[in-house]
C-alpha cells in the first residue's frame, strides 16, 4: 500500500509539474516565445474552422459564417484602377477630387454610407481638391480613418484626419490594429481613455464601428461584445481569388471576400459603369473603400492569411453589423483545465499499467481536442487547445517514464531475487501484480504447497575420493539438470543444502496441481539421474543415486531474514514432515506422504511402505513408494 500511494503522490508531482510548464506557457507575453503563445492557438483554431477535415469529423461552422452581408460592398483600388485613362485615374495617390466624384456617383447610386480605409492625414497642396472632397461627403454620410497609437508608457495619441477633411465626415474611426505575434487577432471596437491629458475621459470608435454606427444610427455597445483583452476578435472571412481577363487584354487576378453580399467592384468600375449597374451594387448598402493593390502595400497577416487591410476592416463591420462574435474563455477556465486534466492524467496513469494508462491519456487527448473544436467551431467559443494539449501530453510523458523506469526497477529487483531459483513464469507472474514488492514483504502467509527434498546417497564416502574440482563439477552438472525439471514443473528452488536439494510447488501462489507437478518431477529427476549415471560411468566419473521426499499440506511462505538480508522460503511442520521422508528414502526411491498420495493416487502406481514417526507427530504418518506413471493417465500441464 506504501509503495502505490508513493507511486501516486510522485506521479501527482509529474503531473503538477506539467500544469506549471503548461500555464507558464500560457501567460507568458506573447512575443517571449511566438511558437507557443495564444495567437499560435487561435491560427490553429481557424486553419481547421476553414478545412473540410472538420466537416469528416462531424463539424460544422455555423451557417451564418457561409453566408454574405447583403448590407456590404466593397470598392477597391486595385491594380487596374491606378493610373487607368479611361476611367481618368491618375497613378497614386489619386487627387482628394476623385474621391468626390465618387461620392458623387454613389449617391446617386443610392449608397447609404460610405467608409473610406485610406487615411488623409495632411490636407492637399490645392485646397480645391480638399473643398470637392469636403463637398461630396455633404451629400453622402461618409466616414474618414485616421490612426492611434500608445507610447510604451501607456500615452495616448492620435493623428486624426486633415481639418480640412475631418469636419465634413459623419464620422471618424481608428484603423490601427494590435499584432501580437505579428497576426492581427483583433480591433478594440471602442477605446476610453482615462482621466487627464488631452485625451482625458474620450471615447475613441474604430474605422469599423464608426462605420457600423453611422449606417444604422445606433451606438455599438462594447460591453455587449466578447473580447480578449478588449478587442473583438476577428474571423477571417474566405477570400476566392479569380482570373479576370480586362478590356485591354491583360489578365488580373480578382479578389472576393465571402461575406460582401453587395460583391466586390474596382474603382475604376465605379467610375465608369452604367449608373443601373452602380445602383444595382450600392443601393442601400455601408460601401468600404480601399486599396488591394499589391505595389500600395495595404495587406495584413491575420490568423486566416495574408489578405489586404480593406477587407479586414470590412470584416470587422460585417461582425458588428451582425453580431458575429468569437467568445474567448476567459483565463481562469483555461487554467484549470491545464491544472485538471494533466492532473487528472497523472492519476489516471499512475492507477494503470503504462501500456492502457498511455492508451487512456491519448484517447482522453484526443476527445479534448474534439470536443474543444466542437464548441470552437460549432458555437464560437474559443477555449485554449494549445497549452492544455502540451500540459496533458508533458503529464502522460513524465508519468509514463517514471512508471516505466519505476517497474523496471522492481522487475530487476524481483528477477535478481527469484531468477536464480525459480521458473519464469512464476517471476512473470509476480511482475503481473500491482505491487510485486508486497510479495518479497518480510511477512508471511498461510498457504498448502508441497514440499520437496532430494539427497545423494553416499556423497560422503564418494567426495572423500574426489578432488574439489571433480565434486564441483559434477555436482553442478547435477543441480542444472535437477533444477531445470523442477522449473519446468512450476516449482521453487528454496535452497541447496549441500548436496540437497529442496524445492516448493509452488511458490508463490498456489494451483490444483501442485502436488501431482511436484511428483511427475520426481518421477523425471529420476530418469534423469539414470540417464546421467550411465554417461558417468562411460566417462569413468563415480555414478550416484538420489533419495526424495515429497509432502503436501500448510505451511508459512514468505520472506525471513532481515531487511538487508533476506530469503523467500516456507517453514512449518510439514516441511520437517518433507525432511523426514528424504532421509526415508533410499537410493533412486520416491517416497510421498499421505497428503500428498490422495492428490496423486490416480496418476502414479505405488507401493506401501511402513509408517514412520515425525518428531511432533503422536502418531506415525502413512508413507508410499512411487514406483512409476500409470498409462493412459493424463499429466498435468507443465509451467514453462
Amino acid at each position: 500500500m506504501k509503495a502505490r500511494l508513493r507511486v501516486l503522490l510522485i506521479a501527482l508531482a509529474l503531473g503538477a509539474v506539467a500544469a506549471a510548464i503548461g500555464t507558464t506557457l500560457y501567460v507568458i507575453p506573447d512575443d517571449d516565445i511566438p511558437m507557443v503563445h495564444i495567437v499560435t492557438d487561435l491560427v490553429a483554431h481557424f486553419g481547421l474552422l476553414r478545412t473540410a477535415k472538420t466537416r469528416l469529423l462531424g463539424l460544422r461552422p455555423p451557417p451564418i459564417l457561409s453566408q454574405p452581408n447583403p448590407n456590404i460592398g466593397i470598392i477597391t483600388i486595385d491594380e487596374t484602377s491606378i493610373g487607368n485613362t479611361a476611367a481618368g485615374l491618375p497613378p497614386w495617390p489619386f487627387p482628394r477630387s476623385i474621391y468626390g466624384r465618387l461620392l458623387d456617383r454613389l449617391k446617386a447610386a443610392g449608397a447609404k454610407t460610405v467608409a473610406f480605409d485610406i487615411v488623409f492625414l495632411d490636407p492637399s497642396i490645392d485646397p480645391a481638391q480638399d473643398a470637392a472632397f469636403a463637398a461630396a461627403m455633404h451629400e453622402v454620410p461618409s466616414v474618414l480613418a485616421y490612426t492611434v497609437a500608445t507610447s510604451s508608457v501607456g500615452n495616448w495619441g492620435e493623428k486624426p484626419p486633415a481639418p480640412s477633411l475631418a469636419p465634413f465626415a459623419a464620422a471618424t474611426g481608428f484603423s490601427t490594429v494590435d499584432q501580437p505575434g505579428h497576426v492581427m487577432i483583433g480591433q478594440a471596437p471602442v477605446i476610453r481613455t482615462g482621466a487627464g491629458g488631452k485625451y482625458a475621459n474620450g471615447r475613441f470608435t474604430s474605422l469599423a464601428a464608426a462605420a457600423v454606427e453611422t449606417y444604422t444610427h445606433h451606438r455599438v455597445d462594447a460591453r455587449a461584445i466578447p473580447r480578449l483583452n478588449g478587442s473583438l476578435l476577428f474571423i477571417p472571412p474566405t477570400i476566392t481569388t479569380s482570373q479576370v481577363t480586362q478590356s485591354n487584354g491583360s489578365e488580373v487576378l480578382w479578389q472576393t471576400p465571402d461575406f460582401a453580399g453587395g460583391g466586390t467592384i474596382s474603382f475604376a468600375d465605379a467610375l465608369t459603369e452604367p449608373l443601373a449597374d452602380l445602383r444595382a451594387f450600392a443601393q442601400g448598402r455601408l460601401i468600404y473603400v480601399g486599396a488591394t493593390a499589391q505595389a500600395l502595400g495595404d495587406f495584413i497577416q491575420t490568423p486566416g492569411g495574408y489578405i489586404p487591410g480593406l477587407f479586414a476592416n470590412a470584416r470587422y463591420a460585417d461582425q458588428l453589423m451582425r453580431h458575429i462574435y468569437l467568445t474567448p474563455a476567459p483565463v481562469w477556465l483555461n487554467i484549470l483545465l491545464i491544472v485538471v486534466l494533466s492532473l487528472g492524467l497523472a492519476l489516471v496513469l499512475s492507477l494503470m499499467r503504462p501500456s492502457h494508462g498511455i492508451a487512456t491519456a491519448v484517447a482522453v487527448i484526443v476527445i479534448y481536442a474534439w470536443l474543444n473544436l466542437f464548441f470552437f467551431i460549432h458555437e464560437l467559443y474559443w477555449i485554449d487547445l494549445l497549452h492544455v494539449g502540451i500540459a496533458m501530453a508533458l503529464a502522460t510523458i513524465f508519468v509514463s517514464s517514471f512508471r516505466v523506469l519505476h517497474e523496471g526497477a522492481q522487475r530487476r529487483m524481483v528477477t535478481e531475487m527469484f531468477g536464480m531459483h525459480v521458473s519464469p513464469a512464476i517471476v512473470s507472474d509476480i511482475l503481473k501484480q500491482d505491487d510485486p514488492r508486497s510479495a518479497l514483504a518480510l511477512r508471511g502467509k498461510r498457504v498448502k504447497a508441497t514440499i520437496f527434498y532430494s539427497d545423494i546417497r553416499g556423497f560422503t564416502a564418494m567426495s572423500e575420493t574426489m578432488t574439489p574440482e571433480e565434486i564441483y563439477g559434477q555436482l553442478n552438472e547435477y543441480f542444472e539438470e535437477m533444477c531445470a525439471i523442477i522449473f519446468k514443473y512450476g516449482g521453487y528452488v528454496d535452497k541447496f543444502i549441500g548436496d540437497c536439494v529442496m524445492a516448493v510447488f509452488s511458490a508463490p501462489y498456489q494451483t490444483p496441481d501442485d502436488a501431482r507437478n511436484a511428483v511427475l518431477a520426481a518421477v523425471e529427476q529420476q530418469a534423469k539421474i539414470r540417464e546421467l549415471s550411465e554417461r558417468w560411468t562411460s566417462e569413468g566419473k563415480r555414478e550416484f543415486t538420489v533419495g526424495m521426499g515429497v509432502n503436501t499440506g500448510d505451511v508459512v511462505m514468505g520472506n525471513l531474514g532481515a531487511s538487508s538480508r533476506m530469503n523467500y522460503t516456507v517453514i512449518g511442520d510439514n516441511v520437517n514432515v518433507a525432511a523426514r521422508l528424504y532421509n526415508v528414502a533410499k537410493g533412486g526411491e520416491i517416497i510421498i506422504s499421505e497428503t500428498t498420495y490422495d492428490e496423486v493416487k490416480e496418476l502414479v502406481e505405488t507401493q506401501d511402505r511402513e509408517p514412520v514417526s515425525v518428531k511432533g507427530k503422536s502418531a506415525p504418518i502413512a508413507i508410499y513408494n512411487v514406483t512409476g506413471i500409470k498409462s493412459g493417465t493424463p499429466t498435468p500441464r507443465t509451467v514453462a
